[in-house]
């Protein structure tokens, strides 16, 4: 479902302009408010901050690299920056639950949250 979002975004909104390896984003309006549209390397995404978290919507990386890692490290370092907690929604991905249960998250498939 998520990525069926990411591939509406792709279809009906041009590219972030600049450099692909710097993190970009620009504010964008969906059905439940104001989200956060970021691309960084070959990963683009959905987020919002709201209730002192950093709440992620979806993420869609489309090549084997370390971008996905990119990101992780952005919402890490915004994360503690800001003293926000990170959560990732509707993670029906075994590997990728897998992944963020290996990096401090807990929670189910609908919510995933690491604590700051």
């Amino acid at each position: 479902m998520l990525n069926f979002i990411i591939k509406i975004l792709s279809k009906f909104s041009k590219p972030i302009d600049g450099d692909p390896n710097e993190w970009k984003e620009r504010q964008m309006k969906l059905p439940d408010g104001y989200w956060t549209e970021f691309t960084c390397g070959s990963c683009r995404g959905v987020y919002r901050s709201e209730n002192r978290e950093f709440v992620i919507l979806a993420v869609q990386n489309t090549k084997k690299n370390n971008d996905f890692d990119k990101v992780l490290e952005w919402f890490d370092k915004s994360c503690k920056r800001y003293h926000m907690n990170l959560v990732f929604l509707e993670v029906g991905n075994d590997k990728l639950r897998n992944k963020l249960e290996r990096l401090g998250f807990i929670g189910t498939k609908e919510r995933m949250t690491k604590i700051y």
